[in-house]
């Protein structure tokens, strides 16, 4: 009994990496759509209100200075793929 040839071996493995790569290129692109259709997200800091509590004072507040009082922050896929 004789094992797979060499080129089986390589084609098969030409066929694998073909496909891994058709499929991330599809996952990527399924991404930055949805970077398109959502490129904002709510603010870690203050949970989307756009409020930050005092800690000392528990009845006064400010604008919370990451998201400047919006409540949103750009998703960080926005900034690398250069979505708007």
């Amino acid at each position: 009994m004789t094992g797979p040839s060499i080129l089986d071996v390589l084609a098969a493995i030409a066929v694998c990496l073909t496909a891994l790569a058709v499929l991330t290129l599809a996952l990527l692109l399924a991404y930055r759509v949805s970077l398109k259709r959502h490129p904002y997200t709510d603010c870690r800091r203050c949970r989307g209100t756009g409020e930050r509590r005092s800690r000392l004072f528990a009845h006064s507040f400010g604008y919370c200075p990451d998201c400047a009082g919006s409540g949103n922050k750009l998703r960080a896929g926005v900034r690398l793929f250069n979505v708007r």
